[in-house]
């Protein structure tokens, strides 16, 4: 059986062929794709410094004259990496956008939503993703954002910073069916390398649902997320979780192998497979956070 950094790099490689043989683009759109390719791996691997290096290169063409037909969409990693990290406070320090990039500024809007509900303002939250919907209804109609189209995406979107409003407001049950819809509208989305999607909603709903103590639940979620991204180590520490808390620990001890060889150039530590939480998130650094299943002493 391959490893998970193994199956990582089978991706990363997969995905730079599926690059390199893609119709000629600008110089400036290679880089970029570049770039959307490293932050996504990086991400994937838990190295939260690469990534971050990443996304501020294509931050950095955000200034470029806006094409017309270009919706930004591409250059939202540079939100979607704060989200995937828990990086709340620098999320809500980012500026708005360009408003003529509409789907550079769904992206912010997604992002800015969550990091206010998972810091438990909740009001402006709400304002927030009212305004995600107004922006993708008052759009034309067939906006691309990457190989989709914005209304596809925000579908994604809005049902996360639904969720997360829920979660923070306890509302468990809530936040749970906000992120089927959500894992729903991700899996309708067209393939495209890397995904228009920075990271799988299934590592939120299985983070919930074991929150919610539905550990057989959240064990299917995570197999499935396996199952399309390959060597996860997000999903790995997931499973192993959800394994040790249904009692399986020899399992569970398997999967925390498997995450450890995944996790071996990471820079974040992790306590679920996701920064997902019951309630507001008070705390400043992950090293701050309690993991939802505790693994056995000297595993």
């Amino acid at each position: 059986m391959m490893s998970g950094a193994s199956t990582a790099l089978g991706w990363l490689f997969g995905a730079w062929l599926a690059a390199v043989a893609a119709p000629p683009t600008s110089a400036a759109q290679t880089l970029l794709r570049a770039d959307e390719l490293r932050a996504y791996a990086a991400a994937m691997g838990g190295r939260k410094a690469d990534a971050l290096a990443a996304v501020q290169r294509a931050r950095d063409a955000a200034a470029a004259p806006v094409a017309e037909g270009d919706s930004g969409w591409d250059l939202t990693p540079q939100y979607a990496a704060l989200v995937r990290f828990g990086l709340w406070d620098e999320m809500l320090a980012a500026l708005p956008p360009d408003p003529r990039r509409l789907g550079l500024t769904a992206g912010y809007l997604y992002a800015r939503g969550v990091a206010l509900a998972a810091r438990g303002r909740l009001p402006e939250a709400e304002a927030t993703l009212t305004q995600l919907r107004a922006l993708a209804a008052q759009a034309p109609p067939g906006i691309a954002a990457g190989a989709n189209t914005l209304d596809a995406v925000v579908e994604v979107a809005a049902a996360i910073v639904a969720a997360r409003i829920a979660a923070s407001a306890y509302r468990s049950g809530d936040a749970i069916a906000l992120l089927r819809q959500a894992v729903a509208a991700d899996d309708r989305l067209a393939a495209d390398q890397p995904a228009d999607w920075f990271f799988p909603p299934r590592d939120l709903l299985g983070a919930q649902l074991l929150e919610a103590g539905q550990a057989a639940e959240a064990e299917s979620v995570y197999r499935e997320d396996l199952r399309r991204q390959p060597g996860s180590g997000w999903a790995l520490y997931g499973l192993a979780q959800a394994l040790q808390a249904q009692g399986r620990s020899q399992a569970a001890a398997a999967v925390r192998r498997q995450f450890a060889q995944a996790w071996k150039h990471a820079d974040v530590r992790l306590v679920a497979s996701a920064f997902w939480f019951a309630g507001p998130d008070t705390t400043s650094c992950e090293c701050q956070r309690e993991p939802l299943v505790e693994a056995p002493a000297g595993r």
